[in-house]
């Protein structure tokens, strides 16, 4: 039988890790002082332990732990040191500061964003557009502060909120903060350099906030939102439409909405409500933005774009192992939470990168199946069915198959 063609000194899994500078890694781990005391899992291994339980699926530290040791000397091949015991994972978790993770993951974001970002996907428009949203990650055990109300048994589900920044041509989060899931989430676009000037948010009404926009005014800050049902606005000038503009685009005006200072006085904000009916679902929409520069269909346009940070909830929750993790404390909680993120910014690069067009979730599935398999990532998903015609030619006798499985994958 010959020999594959497509063989590589390398697992899928260490080509991801290539991925992260190690520099990164150990600027953060100065910085945070979290290698102190740490004989050989430092955080480096950490990192790569988490990040191969978070990638692989792992539902647990016995699984996470026992599928490192399945995969013998390979593990070398992907700079693990040594196969780390569970209760190694557990104390790490429990001890190294979440932070440092945090800085890694935003060290990645500012090192990738470039590479990231899809022209395609300019929403045309000279000035940066985010989304910004939250999600609830529901825990078992009430770790952080409890979601929903009080069940009829007494016993509450604790919760974690993400909230999150997301940068609508790299689709990946540029700023995320962690809360209790009972924050409300307007307290977010409150924190220092969350937006800067001539950037656009896109949010939902639940961040509408009359002072905070009266500010945005001043510094040059954008956002498109939805008016709040009991708003009171103050009807400044009706805006002429344009006669090119479509049906479904009913109003545009300037309007004052109050609200009152430090000191007790009621103060005036002067923004634009763009009212939009939406056919299919025979209702009206009221967006209320300070871009005025826009024809009243881009700020509608603009508003539906929102939806991607949702798509981004959706394919984080799916397809990594959020509802079950490594810890039952804030600190191995929160550990995760930014590894995954730092898996979902990985995988995004690796699979710009492709030339053929993958699903995230069919490319998760395949991933995870051949993270050790010493093939070139690009090659195997661009090529997949050269691998299974080289396959089928070169298979050979069973003992043969057998033979070669030792050469390439023992």
């Amino acid at each position: 039988m010959s020999k594959s063609n497509h063989f590589f000194g390398q697992p899928i899994f260490s080509q991801m890790i290539n991925l992260i500078d190690s520099s990164i890694v150990s600027n953060a781990s100065a910085n945070r002082n979290s290698d102190h005391y740490c004989k050989r899992f430092t955080t480096f291994q950490h990192l790569i332990t988490m990040l191969y339980g978070v990638v692989s699926g792992c539902n647990s530290l016995r699984e996470l732990s026992a599928g490192i040791i399945s995969y013998g000397s390979k593990i070398s091949h992907c700079k693990f040191d040594y196969t780390p015991r569970r209760s190694t994972i557990s104390d790490a978790n429990k001890r190294r500061s979440y932070l440092v993770f945090e800085d890694i993951y935003n060290a990645l974001v500012k090192k990738y964003l470039p590479e990231l970002s899809d022209s395609h996907k300019q929403l045309l428009i000279d000035k940066k557009v985010y989304a910004i949203d939250s999600t609830t990650i529901q825990l078992f055990q009430p770790i952080f502060n409890c979601v929903g109300r009080n069940a009829n048994s007494g016993k509450r589900k604790g919760g974690i909120k993400s909230h999150q920044k997301l940068d609508m041509q790299a689709g990946i989060p540029v700023k995320v903060y962690h809360s209790h899931a009972t924050e409300h989430d307007s307290m977010f676009i409150h924190h220092k350099d969350i937006m800067k000037p001539n950037e656009v948010a896109l949010m939902d009404k639940a961040y509408s906030n009359y002072k905070l926009f009266d500010q945005w005014n001043k510094s040059n800050i954008y956002f498109v939102t939805r008016l709040k049902n009991n708003a009171q606005e103050e009807l400044i000038e009706e805006l002429e439409l344009k006669p090119a503009t479509p049906d479904n685009i009913l109003r545009d005006a300037k309007i004052a909405l109050s609200y009152k200072n430090d000191n007790g006085q009621q103060i005036k904000v002067e923004l634009r409500l763009v009212s939009f009916y939406h056919e299919e679902k025979n209702k009206a929409y009221y967006f209320l933005t300070n871009l005025f520069d826009l024809e009243a269909e881009q700020i509608a346009n603009l508003y539906k774009k929102r939806w991607q940070i949702e798509t981004l909830f959706k394919k984080v929750k799916q397809n990594f192992p959020l509802q079950y993790f490594y810890g039952e404390n804030q600190n191995a909680i929160q550990i995760q939470v930014w590894v995954t993120l730092m898996a979902l910014l990985l995988i995004s690069l690796m699979k710009k990168a492709l030339e053929k067009s993958w699903a995230f979730s069919n490319l998760i599935s395949l991933l995870q199946k051949h993270l050790f398999s010493y093939v070139k990532f690009k090659d195997f998903f661009d090529n997949m069915d050269s691998y299974i015609k080289d396959y089928e030619k070169n298979k050979g006798t069973p003992e043969e198959i057998a033979q070669q499985l030792a050469l390439e994958f023992g």
